[in-house]
């Protein structure tokens, strides 16, 4: 387990017969992760909050109740508080998980407000290649993703399967070349690599196509369009409508819920956060399964040669951490990627990164609301709560 230091990085021992306001006044009224823990140093609660000072007056007040199953007043059992400064909802979910898995390690897991995020799998070296939705990242084989839910992970799967051709039935397929075809094969619907009607390996090179156009679809669907501009110049309106029909198959890639979908090792991402004052940001270098602070903007950037070259050396340096771990940090960025009202930060792909990008970005995060670190009322605002039971 990891120490506490290397959690929180402020601490304040709390006296129950002692001035409840003036500790209040050495604490900050800041948005924090922060942790209870008893005379053992063992620890009781873990909450994220908006006003670390308003929370601890109410809890630490004498009427707040540890419960409902422990009835405990805070009072007689707090005896330290320790706190992380966190300044946009990204970096909060971060600290949180963070802090919730070294802390909590049994329980955390239904606490964190998140879902896992889902990919596509297939392993076309398999002898008999299947996609299937996943949050196991650590499976060999490509992985697209991240998917909305695993709703968009079956969607994007039928969808290749629809758009090339790929064998419905899982079942028959293992009897490769010995199986019976089934109806798609009549319809021209699948080339039936059952039957040996194509081999193993032309089918598996099938599955790695499919895989390649579903992340990037661009050159195939300016192909496709092309070609339906020619059946219609000679008139061939039965070809045009099959070709339409395709078209508007690849038409669907990258689009609503599919529209982060990149191989695992293509999950790269710097976000631009709000920083601890107005004006200021915090950038976060995402890889597969790591996320971390590089740098701070303290105003909108000039000169970003140096800056971008930084952060493109970190991030070529990074490897994929597809451990539990890793998988839940890819599960927060998508989390926030996905976001219907996105109210936390700007996320670029590193393959969009640039100067222009950088300074955009900077400015779309000054003109977003609700962004302010700042919490000048008496609300404590929490935002998660963990508690040992």
């Amino acid at each position: 387990m990891a120490s506490r230091p290397d959690i929180f990085d402020h601490s304040a021992d709390f006296d129950p017969a002692g001035d409840l306001a003036l500790f209040l006044g050495q604490i900050p009224a800041k948005w924090v992760v922060y942790l209870f823990t008893d005379a053992d140093d063992q620890p009781i609660q873990l909450l994220c909050v908006k006003n670390l000072r308003a929370s601890l007056k109410r809890r630490l007040g004498g009427q707040e109740i540890i419960g409902p199953s422990r009835k405990v007043n805070y009072r007689d059992l707090v005896r330290r508080i320790y706190w992380r400064r966190v300044d946009s909802g990204f970096e909060a979910d971060l600290a949180y998980l963070e802090a919730a898995r070294e802390i909590f390690p049994r329980s955390y897991r239904g606490m964190l407000g998140f879902e896992p995020a889902w990919f596509a799998h297939v392993n076309p070296d398999n002898n008999f290649p299947r996609w299937a939705k996943t949050i196991d990242l650590s499976k060999p084989g490509l992985l697209i993703g991240p998917l909305q839910d695993k709703h968009a992970a079956q969607k994007l799967i039928e969808l290749i399967e629809d758009a090339f051709d790929l064998c419905r039935y899982y079942n028959v397929l293992i009897e490769a070349p010995h199986g019976r075809a089934c109806a798609y094969k009549e319809m021209g619907k699948c080339p039936a690599p059952c039957d040996g009607t194509i081999s193993m390996a032309q089918y598996r090179e099938m599955i790695r196509w499919g895989a390649a156009v579903a992340v990037s679809p661009s050159e195939l669907i300016a192909q496709t369009r092309h070609r339906l501009e020619e059946a219609a110049r000679d008139l061939n309106f039965e070809a045009a409508g099959k070709i339409k029909q395709y078209l508007d198959q690849l038409s669907q890639f990258r689009k609503g819920a599919l529209r982060y979908t990149r191989r695992i090792e293509d999950f790269r991402y710097l976000s631009l956060q709000p920083g601890g004052r107005p004006g200021t940001a915090k950038l976060f270098l995402i890889t597969p399964g790591q996320i971390e602070e590089i740098a701070c903007l303290i105003a909108e950037p000039i000169r970003c040669s140096d800056l971008l070259r930084f952060i493109l050396a970190r991030a070529a340096q990074a490897g994929i951490d597809a451990t539990e771990q890793g998988t839940e940090r890819i599960g927060i960025v998508s989390d926030h990627l996905f976001r219907a009202k996105r109210i936390s930060g700007v996320f670029l792909h590193m393959d969009d990164l640039d100067d222009r990008a950088l300074v955009k970005a900077f400015k779309e995060l000054q003109k977003q609301k609700g962004q302010s670190p700042e919490q000048d009322d008496e609300d404590e605002g929490v935002v998660k709560e963990l508690q040992q039971i």
